[in-house]
């Protein structure tokens, strides 16, 4: 746990609080939209960071593409499923979908998936779950009746 410097959690505690902050300046109409392109935002991140492993200089190895391939389905599945519940009654499922990526977050942690820096998907645990909840929270106000 060397490489977690309080300050890149306290950076990561900003910026959660920045993304809760915009989300909670928006219109209740508008704050879906906005953490609906947070969950894609995040969701591609991963599929980045696996195209930016792979090994371009040589052939291409299987894990490498594995890699890829898995992270683009579970990327589509985010996507999928959160352009869903957007159209949907319930758009505080879009923060229980951003829990749930914490949660792929976790399962890079837990299985040493390698992507990235060894930091970021515990940084993203902390991201996903501060703003998972604070979106579930803002998206269950009732909208005043027009």
């Amino acid at each position: 746990m060397a490489e977690f410097s309080p300050v890149m959690i306290g950076f990561t505690v900003l910026l959660a609080g920045a993304a809760i902050g915009a989300t909670a300046m928006l219109s209740p109409k508008n704050r879906g939209v906005f953490v609906y392109a947070q969950l894609v935002l995040m969701s591609g991140v991963y599929v980045g960071l696996a195209i930016a492993s792979l090994d371009a200089t040589d052939i291409a190895l299987r894990a490498d593409w594995s890699a890829l391939m898995l992270e683009s389905l579970i990327a589509i599945g985010f996507i999928i499923a959160g352009l869903g519940v957007l159209t949907s009654s319930k758009p505080w499922l879009l923060g229980a979908l951003i829990l749930l990526h914490g949660g792929v977050d976790l399962a890079h942690l837990l299985f040493g998936f390698d992507h990235g820096p060894a930091w970021y998907a515990f940084m993203c645990i902390i991201y996903d779950a501060i703003v998972g909840v604070a979106a579930i929270w803002l998206l269950s106000e009732r909208s005043p009746q027009n």
